[in-house]
């Protein structure tokens, strides 16, 4: 069956607006469904589905943010208008009142159900910020410190600059104290001297404060005891302290809640979180009156954290230039104490060294070995380490450490044969004063011309490279040339 002339004409023209209608309709929904998932400072931001929640870096502002002056002024204020008997008409001011005259009769419970609800019903007026404090006050006066912990830690991420700072911080270094047990701050004179000749052998003992403290497991449930989280106590002690100088840093608990947690760390033996948390301390609190104890202190756990001569030494340099520091900036401190752990620590890096050498001996490899015997010598010449490379260097011969700017090896001593007799019979050598025929001595052959060494390689004060260098109780050699 075939279409007919009338039904092309007609039909045809119904089809093709049909099909330009349905384009029409499929652009018109791509239009707003493209705009609700673009850039918000687009036309069709305000498009945006409900469900999508606004980034806080939409709309980069400092409304919000004070000063510590200003903050010290609206607390003063604060303070007056609570103490005096007019309160302004504002918003929920009479909900308020009423809260607060529970809290202050001591009816806690009752307070802070009438507090959340004023949160809950002036979510957008300045009466949320002390409300939201108040329900922590509640919290903290019922010692459910948790749910206090939580309450004080909203209303930082609502109000970071809130008036009630001072109060929040002290209330939650407070109960940090309590979930920890009352701890005590760790002293550098304290602390025993790290053990570098076999590291993680022993560990020094922390001394004890006196007070019996009670372990628990981080996973056993608390369903008792109200005062404290039903999970992992000292993770959330620590969580508090952190709160106070990251959203306080400027304030006075914030260089003790640093210190205070560098202390826990370091008792219970994680020594990368005790160096990074005074570490901290000593950058951002030059000013703090724990900047000794951090700088003591930090040394010993960087030391505490080298694990041998096998590992990575980078440890052992910062501790070095953390304590040359210590003696600069505290000449009153221990100095005999501190040279010695210096010494120890550039015994422990020579130690290190003559580890590389003989790893190289081990895989065969006599040039690289030499190359590391100079290295040895040149960063730690005075080492009982540099006197075995340079013996070793010795044995190894030129072949091998012909490839050297300059070979420190230990000379062989040249043992001279003795003169033969001379015979009284006549015909015989020796006979008679006749001369002996001297030696044919080869000569040696034209010294190759190379590259002079660079100056840092040369020691001030002495034209040739020392050869030995005495220990402790050997006398000084005298200086050979070569």
């Amino acid at each position: 069956m075939t279409m007919s002339t009338y039904d092309l004409q007609n039909k045809s023209p119904s089809v093709t607006r049909s099909m330009c209608l349905c384009l029409a309709l499929a652009l018109c929904g791509l239009l707003p469904g493209c705009a609700m998932f673009g850039e918000q400072t687009s036309d069709f931001a305000a498009l945006k589905p409900p469900w999508s929640k606004k980034s806080a870096t939409d709309d980069p502002s400092i409304e919000g943010v004070r000063g510590p002056m200003q903050r010290v002024m609206q607390t003063a204020l604060w303070n007056r208008k609570k103490d005096s008997t007019f309160i302004e008409p504002a918003v929920g001011a009479a909900e308020y009142k009423q809260a607060n005259e529970k809290f202050v009769a001591k009816e806690y419970k009752r307070a802070e159900k009438e507090f959340k609800a004023i949160v809950k019903k002036y979510k957008n007026d300045p009466i949320k910020e002390d409300a939201q404090f108040m329900v922590a006050e509640c919290q903290y006066a019922q010692k459910k410190y948790s749910w206090a912990q939580d309450s004080y830690d909203q209303l930082l991420i609502d109000f970071p600059s809130t008036r009630h700072l001072d109060q929040t911080t002290k209330r939650l270094f407070s109960i940090a104290r309590y979930w920890l047990q009352e701890p005590s701050i760790v002293k550098g004179s304290e602390i025993q001297q790290v053990n570098l000749e076999e590291p993680g052998s022993e560990t020094p003992e922390i001394p004890s404060d006196g007070k019996s403290r009670k372990s628990r497991w981080a996973l056993v449930p608390n369903f008792f005891d109200r005062t404290r989280p039903v999970f992992d106590t000292e993770n959330r002690a620590l969580e508090a302290l952190k709160s106070i100088w990251l959203h306080d840093p400027t304030g006075p608990l914030a260089d003790d809640s640093l210190m205070l947690t560098a202390s826990h760390y370091l008792k219970k033996g994680r020594y990368m979180d005790a160096d990074r948390t005074f570490s901290l301390l000593r950058e951002e609190y030059p000013k703090s009156p724990h900047l000794k104890d951090a700088f003591m202190l930090g040394t010993h756990v960087k030391l505490m954290s080298y694990q041998g001569p096998q590992y990575d030494a980078t440890v052992l340099t910062d501790a070095g230039d953390l304590k040359a520091t210590t003696m600069r900036l505290f000449p009153e401190a221990e100095q005999a104490r501190l040279k010695e752990e210096l010494k120890k620590i550039e015994k422990a890096k020579a130690k290190r060294d003559w580890e590389t050498v003989q790893y190289w001996m081990r895989r065969g490899k006599p040039k690289s070995a030499a190359i590391y015997c100079n290295l040895l010598i040149e960063n730690h010449p005075t080492s009982t380490f540099a006197n075995q490379a340079r013996e070793l260097l010795a044995e190894l011969g030129d072949e091998n450490t012909s490839h050297l700017w300059a070979n420190y090896a230990t000379p062989k001593k040249t043992v001279q044969q003795p003169e033969p007799k001379r015979s009284f019979v006549p015909g015989l050598p020796g006979f008679g004063k006749t001369d002996p025929v001297p030696a044919t001595t080869k000569q040696a052959p034209p010294a190759q011309q190379g590259l002079e060494p660079p100056a840092r390689l040369k020691l001030e004060g002495f034209g040739e490279p020392i050869r030995k260098i005495p220990l402790e109780d050997e006398p000084e050699p005298a200086r050979i040339k070569l």
